[in-house]
């Protein structure tokens, strides 16, 4: 549709909605001052890059050399904080519940004597899995931590039988695994949540700008006054929607530099790609905003719509939960998305660093969104903008 560009119909409904937008104060608000809020929120939230610091009641029951060890090993590292310590399990899992703590380590009583005698205590980590980011990360490093430390103590103890140092820790672990992440290896969560929920904060304001642009027409009764500016209704459209395919593409390719550029997290893809993705993507969605107002035929409806279809959006993205683990119709739904396959390629060809055909499948479908909807939508809107019957509804 903004191909149009050059059309005088379209240049005069772009330069009436453009009037429209520099005076509406609703203007202001749905396509400045809340995309550039949401992508400051989203930017503090992760400003810290990994979670630290967070909340483990410990019960030690053993009150030990060795467990006081362990507990400030488990001090020391970066993700976690003791609390406590508690007098029993039921006043730390207290914690847990009020939301005080992310879990629970219970160290049993004797641990250091059973050590001792060759016996293989177990200490017990308790967390909340409802929260899956702070559990998993509790989980890897209290596994880590309480492995090292029994490491260090089969090292002691075969040192102490005589072997060096290099010998003990070689029988200690004959058979090593060697893991190496490909992307992303220092865990940073704005670099694996960063660049995906920043796109999908723009895809509901393009859509949403969309459906309140174009129902805004039928609601106010201008519709006649619209599709006179345009010549037709192709080109009203195409002319409305004109001055909001630059303003989103912009603070698109300015959402896009925020993670890759000013926040040091890689791009290892080709720009030009993504550059061309967000462009279509703005494109799409705008077409599913024309679909939804030409269904609807009414702002109202069509922005509860625009909600239903946009709001929970990210979770069928295969961003968080996997798109191979998901019933059918749940794929369906995420391939009906733009959002779906602009992730697609901006994670593959930022994050990855994927070869550019790798792009071609998402560049087509948002290229589907763009050629096949607008069509369908515009037989619908050609009969709402000459029926006067469907004007000045609320």
């Amino acid at each position: 549709m903004a191909a149009l560009g050059g059309s005088p119909g379209v240049v005069r409904a772009a330069r009436r909605e453009a009037e429209r937008l520099v005076s509406s104060r609703y203007a202001l608000v749905l396509l400045v001052l809340l995309p550039l809020a949401g992508l400051s929120l989203v930017t503090a939230i992760f400003w810290n890059r990994l979670p630290s610091d967070l909340p483990v009641a410990v019960v030690d029951a053993d009150r030990s050399v060795l467990s006081r060890r362990l507990v400030r090993m488990v001090d020391a590292t970066k993700s976690m904080r003791v609390t406590g310590p508690f007098a029993s399990p039921a006043e730390a899992f207290d914690e847990v519940l009020s939301a005080r703590a992310y879990g629970v380590l219970t160290i049993p009583a004797h641990l250091e004597r059973d050590v001792k005698r060759g016996a293989a205590p177990s200490v017990a980590l308790h967390y909340n899995a409802l929260t899956m980011i702070p559990g998993a990360i509790l989980k890897r490093d209290m596994k880590a931590t309480v492995g090292t430390l029994s490491a260090g103590i089969e090292i002691q103890a075969r040192k102490a039988l005589g072997e060096t140092p290099d010998v003990a820790a070689l029988r200690f672990e004959p058979v090593r695994s060697l893991r190496g992440a490909l992307f992303n290896p220092g865990l940073d969560y704005f670099g694996f949540l960063g660049p995906a929920l920043i796109p999908t904060l723009l895809s509901i304001f393009v859509l949403v700008g969309a459906v309140h642009s174009l129902g805004i027409e039928l609601r106010d009764g201008t519709a006649g006054e619209w599709l006179e500016a345009g010549g037709s209704a192709t080109r009203a459209v195409a002319g409305t929607l004109f001055p909001q395919t630059l303003h989103f593409t912009a603070l698109g390719l300015l959402a896009v530099a925020v993670p890759f550029r000013l926040l040091d997290t890689p791009l290892r893809g080709s720009p030009a790609l993504v550059a061309l993705a967000t462009l279509l993507f703005v494109l799409a969605c705008q077409a599913m905003g024309l679909l939804i107002v030409a269904l609807a035929a009414n702002l109202r409806l069509a922005s509860s719509a625009a909600a239903f279809y946009g709001g929970p959006a990210f979770a069928f993205t295969g961003v968080t939960f996997p798109t191979f683990g998901m019933p059918l119709a749940a794929k369906v739904w995420g391939a009906l998305l733009p959002l779906t396959h602009y992730l697609e390629l901006l994670l593959s060809q930022a994050t990855r660093g994927a070869p550019p055909s790798t792009a071609l499948g998402p560049l087509a479908a948002l290229s589907a969104f763009v050629l096949f909807v607008p069509p369908v939508a515009l037989w619908r809107m050609r009969s709402l903008m000459r029926d006067p019957s469907y004007w000045g509804r609320t």
